[in-house]
């Protein structure tokens, strides 16, 4: 199976390939550093895979109160202060990075230095220099360094996926996106360092549209340039833009605009959100991650994508998005296999949110935004017919 082949964000079965032999019992130890908000998705996707030796050994969290609760609810033996000594560990063997933006980047370093694999979630750093120097780290350790993108795992978000690069809409001619949410954290205290600038990678685009801004260019491809535009309409308390809108064009040559808010009273993520793909032969329009209306080219049928139920309870707040997510990064490190959301889409997100800050400054457009072979498993369906 390539890297380019949508089927391997799917995990099929819970069932994997013979575990490496990266612990001395043969499991695949796994730590979670950072106790916060998501911190349980991570922990429930863990022990959803426990039949199939992998096992949560060690939190983490300078809050220790709040760490030992994780640990006592989903039963972790191991609790650490310090994130450093739980990457000591020789039974840890891969790391869930939940901290706030302003750390993923010395954690993650730390982690690479200490042998072990990561799943950072999202946004990968602070800026597009921090994403680069874990990308390079890992890689000259032979390290998996993957991001988390929980909403490429809702079943219509993977048909869409799959049926555009089998040509199901023909050449993709534009992209919308809509996100509306004031799911910030800032409100419950969850997650006080959100929209803090240095402590956080931006505002509303930066901590929550991000997630479509991927699907965007997971759907379409990666974008060439940016025109943006923010504004600080509601949240004044913040140090971010609390709306932005963003036109794009993108390697294909397709046009996208992408336009985000988290001033309104919308608490999720999925009720305000919508994206519209039109193309030369079809169209697909999907609301809070549910396709709710296509059409396709004479004679193509769109698949089902059946993803198993965990064995165990295991919906969280955001849903099984990271429950499946997290079974397909465990997939990967045991066949040897590129991350299902590898890091360098993560590091060309934040060069199109550090162009979109840029061109909403100085009112100019933003070019040259390319990462390497960011979105691989994205290639226009335009480049699949040379």
């Amino acid at each position: 199976m390539t890297s380019s082949d949508s089927t391997q964000l799917q995990p099929k079965a819970w069932t994997v390939a013979e575990p490496v032999p990266a612990s001395r019992t043969g499991e695949l130890g796994y730590g979670i550093v950072g106790c916060g908000w998501v911190a349980p998705s991570h922990a429930a996707a863990v022990g959803a895979l426990a039949e199939q030796d992998v096992r949560l050994v060690a939190v983490s969290d300078v809050d220790r109160e709040r760490a030992t609760e994780l640990a006592a609810r989903f039963g972790s033996p191991a609790v650490h202060q310090d994130y450093r000594e739980l990457l000591a560990r020789d039974d840890v063997d891969v790391v869930s990075i939940c901290l706030p933006d302003f750390l993923h980047h010395e954690a993650s370093l730390a982690a690479a230095a200490a042998g072990k694999h990561v799943l950072c979630e999202k946004p990968l750093a602070l800026d597009l220099v921090e994403a680069g120097d874990m990308i390079e780290a890992f890689e000259r350790r032979g390290l998996s360094l993957g991001l988390v993108m929980n909403h490429r795992f809702a079943p219509d978000n993977l048909r869409v996926h799959r049926a555009i690069r089998e040509g199901a809409i023909g050449e993709i001619l534009m992209v919308g996106v809509l996100h509306s949410s004031a799911l910030t954290g800032n409100d419950d205290g969850s997650s006080p360092w959100r929209g803090r600038r240095g402590l956080a990678a931006g505002g509303i685009l930066a901590t929550q549209a991000i997630h479509f801004l991927d699907l965007l260019l997971w759907f379409a491809g990666p974008a060439l340039a940016v025109k943006a535009w923010t504004q600080t309409l509601v949240r004044t308390e913040l140090d971010y833009e609390d709306t932005a809108a963003l036109a794009l064009k993108l390697r294909s040559g397709a046009l996208a605009t992408l336009v985000t808010t988290n001033g309104t009273p919308i608490l999720d993520d999925l009720s305000g959100t919508r994206i519209e793909l039109h193309g030369s032969e079809g169209y697909f329009v999907l609301e809070g991650d549910a396709l709710v209306s296509h059409a396709v080219r004479p004679g193509h049928e769109l698949h089902d994508i059946d993803l198993p139920p965990p064995p165990i309870e295991a919906e969280t707040l955001f849903g099984l998005g990271h429950v499946h997510e997290i079974a397909a990064f465990v997939r990967s490190l045991r066949e040897g296999t590129e991350p299902p959301v590898p890091a360098v889409d993560g590091a060309h997100l934040m060069a199109v949110i550090a162009a979109a800050y840029a061109s909403a400054r100085d009112d100019r457009e933003v070019q040259d935004l390319a990462f390497r072979d960011a979105y691989g498993t994205s290639i226009p369906i335009k480049e699949t017919h040379v």
